[in-house]
């Protein structure tokens, strides 16, 4: 279901949101065009997708890609003391983490960082994902700062579980 709705919001035409039914046609479109598996595209609630388009965050996200200013699932590598990952390892060792971003965009000269999350937690429940991810998150943003220049303003995770969006301080 993650890679599934990751997918979605990596490919997501932004000028063809304006109703369920548009982005329920886009769906069908990838899966006709082999971009996404059968299970995949019946594992996507399509009012999930709806519901992030709905926040202010997906207003955003939707305002810097009708701007060309949206850019997802961008690879990066940064290296990092050993002992920030685990505090037994010596602190002189180097280690390289990489990943991919889900998506960032840019608002003035700042970024706002934006991660995707299917993970099941319940209402009242932000916390976890705060807990499990904020260091992700501060990679993410660091490596950013390092390729672009520019100052990540704001980190947000959203839930498609809790259908919110989470701002990490």
């Amino acid at each position: 279901r993650g890679t599934a709705y990751h997918r979605v919001m990596e490919c997501l035409d932004y000028r063809r949101t304006e109703n369920q039914d548009m982005i329920r046609e886009q769906l069908k479109e990838w899966f006709d065009l082999k971009k996404m598996e059968e299970k995949e595209a019946e594992s996507v609630r399509i009012r999930d997708i709806w519901h992030f388009l709905e926040t202010d965050l997906g207003q955003r996200t939707k305002a810097a890609a009708l701007n060309r200013l949206l850019f997802r699932e961008q690879p990066f590598v940064i290296s990092r003391s050993a002992a920030e990952i685990d505090e037994a390892w010596d602190p002189k060792e180097r280690v390289l983490v990489q990943g991919i971003i889900d998506a960032y965009f840019l608002e003035g000269d700042e970024i706002v960082l934006v991660d995707y999350k299917t993970d099941r937690v319940r209402r009242g429940e932000e916390q976890k994902l705060v807990d499990l991810y904020h260091t992700q998150l501060e990679d993410y943003a660091q490596a950013l700062h390092r390729m672009t220049g520019r100052r990540v303003k704001e980190k947000y995770i959203y839930s498609f579980t809790l259908k919110k969006e989470i701002l990490l301080g």
